[in-house]
């Protein structure tokens, strides 16, 4: 499905797309933590923008290594504590794992956390969803890190999908949510260098749900005209 403009539910201000000045600069230390396909790919294509990645998962560096195998060379396998100090920190683990991977409190001095996470207890096949009683999973998730900035995004499609082949001169829509416009568009900058097309959707008790599995959002593919370069 393809559209030709953003959706209207949008920020009602500007929400500046920059190259992540405000955390040191174009080569941001990146932190994932989770090393399955979503953790490994996004390690992988960062690395390759040119940014210093850490991927760490919950049996610890060596098993990292070993899952990366060549990339090894442009992506470090960490630990989750020196992952979780890093400048912005994906979260790619089973929702069953998040509460234990941030016991700690999470990142800390308003790093940026994006949740790239979905509520399954059990995975398809036989899948079965958390119920949260009204809540979203982002909501937990800020809640569980109090100290930092948390953007919904990465969790709408599978990466499959994602990062599939498109017809010439168009790009994939990849929702975002968050409650800080500027974590928002220092993700929404990630999400372009990775050829994909941000759109901001607003705070995280709105949005956040419509992106939540079994939202209207989730497992939506929408795509758009790429934008003429300058």
């Amino acid at each position: 499905m393809a559209c030709d403009t953003a959706p209207d539910i949008l920020y009602p201000y500007p929400v500046r797309l920059q190259r992540l000045d405000h955390l040191g600069g174009h080569e941001v230390k990146i932190g994932i933590i989770g090393a399955g396909m979503v953790g490994k790919t996004l390690a992988t294509g960062l690395a390759e923008k040119g940014h210093q990645v850490r991927l760490a998962n919950s049996r610890g560096p060596e098993s990292v290594a070993e899952s990366l195998g060549a990339s090894t060379a442009k992506v470090t396998p960490s630990s989750t504590s020196a992952t979780l100090a890093c400048d912005l920190v994906f979260l790619t683990v089973p929702w069953t794992k998040v509460r234990d991977v941030l016991r700690s409190g999470g990142p800390k001095d308003g790093r940026i956390l994006v949740d790239a996470t979905n509520i399954f207890l059990r995975f398809p096949p036989e899948a079965l969803i958390d119920d949260l009683k009204g809540d979203s999973g982002s909501e937990i998730v800020a809640r569980l890190a109090p100290e930092a900035r948390v953007v919904k995004a990465f969790n709408t499609l599978p990466f499959t999908t994602m990062f599939a082949p498109l017809p010439d001169g168009m790009e994939r829509v990849l929702f975002v949510a968050g409650d800080d416009t500027m974590a928002v568009a220092s993700v929404s900058d990630l999400i372009v260098e990775l050829g994909l097309h941000p759109v901001p959707l607003g705070p995280l008790a709105q949005a956040g749900r419509l992106m939540e599995l079994g939202g209207p959002l989730s497992g939506l593919e929408l795509l758009t005209p790429a934008k003429e370069e300058a």
